[in-house]
């Protein structure tokens, strides 16, 4: 109630989903390509291969450059966007886990000196100017300082999920190791691996030497294989931690969460039999194909879980506290009975009349349906779902929000309030068919 709303063309939740899914999959590469750079080298120096230590050099090259720059500013687009889009819920994460942010931006502080000391001085090492595990060393910190931003990070998210006792304590510790925290680090864990390995055969295919190229290929092959022992134990054990409404939620498939609910037990096991699949020979340019359709794979994996953990949260933006429309569950009460345009200082009139209904109307979609719904355009579209319920249909289907349909926030506003929503619903829907 204390924030304007940011219209767009575009539903806000769908860019905040595209960003998220973006940013999280080179984010979880960073995480477990920390991992992968140092037993890299490691095996390098074991087997006294130029090659090998050349190539995880050039791997680095790379990885800074994907992980540092481009994650980056993919972290930088997810701030901005959430904080325009949904506001309240940003500023509540922002208060109530403002050491859990501080002490994670100290640990991406470390990644960067680290990975960039790592980077730099990788030549000396190969050269024998500098002590092979000093240099590994600096390989370590940075793993460390990544899984350690992973391990902050993951308490806060799992929080918007399952809140737990932080909803009767308002505890920190409560919030953080909440009831999805462990499984959903050991998911993560192992999925930040896997992909450590797809991306390393992506560039291990680039070695020059066809013996080198070959074991290099099949060593990250078994990078993307081994983590989905953990991966599936920490899938079931993560939605066994969900509450029953939750997992209602996700198994009620409803329209936009159905497509990737039926879509990540498909990807999954493919992404495995495609990583099994580098250790049959092929030609270079039937493995340089199979790399790429295997990182599509894993981006999907990635995009797959999110969006159905995202949704999965319905009605909730912070589960049992924040719908998704900002509105806090202790305030819908008095929104009911006071009305929402008195309790919300930028609504611009105080009550509805016949000559500001539509504009009352469109200030209610602004503040209580646009942050899920669209109109006339993609993701949960309003134009489809209400073309033949007219104004009657629609003021009956708001006052069944939150009760008959629980994947759905209440309406928040008094009698009159919702009217002037379902004439503005309405009036908008006929616009757009007669176009």
């Amino acid at each position: 109630m204390q924030y304007p709303v940011w219209q767009l063309p575009v539903n806000g939740g769908l860019l905040i989903a595209l960003i998220s899914v973006i940013h999280v999959f080179v984010a979880q590469f960073a995480v477990g390509g920390g991992f992968f750079l140092v037993m890299a080298e490691r095996k390098g120096h074991a087997e006294g291969s130029n090659e090998i230590l050349q190539w995880v050099k050039r791997h680095s090259r790379f990885f800074v450059l994907l992980t540092m720059v481009f994650g980056g500013v993919t972290g930088v687009g997810i701030w901005l966007i959430i904080s325009l889009v949904s506001p309240a819920a940003t500023s509540q994460l922002v208060h109530l886990f403002l050491y859990g942010w501080a002490t994670e931006w100290v640990f991406f502080l470390g990644e960067i000196a680290a990975l960039l000391v790592y980077y730099y001085t990788f030549q000396r090492c190969i050269s024998g100017r500098m002590n092979k595990k000093d240099h590994m060393t600096a390989g370590w910190l940075y793993a460390l300082f990544a899984f350690l931003s992973l391990f902050m990070i993951n308490g806060i998210i799992g929080f918007m999920l399952t809140p737990g006792e932080w909803l009767r304590t308002g505890n920190f510790w409560d919030g953080f190791f909440n009831p999805t925290f462990w499984p959903a680090l050991v998911f993560r864990f192992a999925l930040c691996l896997l992909l450590a390995g797809l991306f390393a055969m992506i560039t291990a295919l680039r070695i020059p030497n066809p013996a080198t190229r070959e074991a290099m290929v099949r060593w990250s092959a078994k990078w993307v294989c081994l983590p989905f022992v953990g991966l599936l134990l920490g899938a079931a054990w993560y939605f066994a931690a969900l509450p029953p409404s939750q997992q209602a939620m996700i198994l009620r498939r409803t329209e936009d969460i159905r497509p990737f609910a039926l879509a990540w037990p498909v990807v999954t096991p493919l992404l495995f039999l495609g990583g099994l699949a580098f250790f049959v020979k092929a030609s270079g340019r039937a493995r340089a194909v199979l790399a790429g359709v295997v990182l599509l794979l894993g981006l999907a994996q990635v995009g797959t879980f999110e969006w159905v953990r995202e949704t999965g949260r319905r009605p909730w933006v912070i589960h049992g506290y924040m719908y998704s429309n900002g509105i806090r569950a202790a305030d819908v009460e008095r929104m009911q009975r006071d009305g929402a345009l008195s309790l919300t200082a930028w609504a611009g009139t105080r009550q509805v009349t016949d000559a500001n209904r539509l504009d009352v109307g469109r200030f209610l979609w602004a503040q209580q349906c646009s942050s899920c719904h669209g109109m006339g355009n993609p993701m949960l579209d309003m134009v489809p779902r209400a073309a033949k319920r007219g104004v009657a249909g629609l003021e009956a289907q708001l006052a069944g929000q939150g009760k008959l349909l629980p994947y759905m926030p209440p309406f928040c506003g008094t009698p009159a309030e919702r009217n002037a929503l379902a004439v503005y619903i309405a009036h908008e829907v006929e616009r757009r068919l007669a176009r």
